[in-house]
């Protein structure tokens, strides 16, 4: 009976002490349809600049889709208020001119063929035409005209195209005959620079 006593005790001293009600402090709540209108805004701008940016590419691609279509020719150049055929503007022109620079080089030739280039076979990297007297080389400027005097005589060749990366001093002369360009095979040159 004394160990009943003592629950009662106990029992009546855990009543008599009053209940805290502690919760946990939170800041001031705001309101969630502040949250949600400004959500829905920023969403809506998300979505609208995809949109515009998905028909800007779309517009960009066409645009050099077409570009590819059309046969880019060579520009016609004017000298004294007429047209002139360049290849023998660029002949007379350098005639009797001493080059710049005279050094010998690895000479190979390529043809217009899907093997032997990047993109369109019929293209240099510089956007004209591929035509005799065109050469390709990576360590000379787009436009320099050059001469091979052993092989070719006073024939002139102008740099238009590109090589892959891998080739250094090696220039590359486009032939329209792919027979002719693998019976050229690889020659070491003398090449005049102007």
């Amino acid at each position: 009976m004394p160990k009943e006593k003592n629950l009662i005790k106990t029992k009546v001293v855990e009543s008599q002490i009053p209940k805290i009600n502690i919760k946990k402090r939170r800041g001031r709540k705001k309101p969630e349809t502040e949250f949600k209108s400004i959500r829905k805004l920023l969403v809506s701008i998300i979505i609208l600049l995809a949109i515009l940016l998905v028909f800007e590419s779309a517009q960009i691609f066409l645009q050099f889709k077409n570009l590819t279509r059309q046969s880019l020719q060579r520009p016609v150049y004017v000298v004294d208020s007429q047209p002139i055929d360049l290849d023998a503007y660029l002949r007379e022109y350098f005639i009797n001119k001493v080059p710049n620079k005279t050094m010998y080089v690895t000479v190979t030739a390529y043809s217009s063929t899907k093997d032997q280039t990047d993109g369109n076979p019929y293209l240099t990297a510089i956007g004209t035409q591929v035509r005799d007297g065109i050469v390709a080389a990576n360590f000379l400027p787009i436009g320099t005209v050059v001469r091979f005097p052993d092989k070719f005589g006073e024939k002139i060749f102008v740099v238009e195209d590109r090589m892959h990366e891998k080739y250094g001093l090696q220039v590359d002369i486009w032939i329209s005959n792919q027979d002719e360009a693998k019976e050229f095979g690889i020659q070491y040159l003398k090449m005049e620079i102007f």
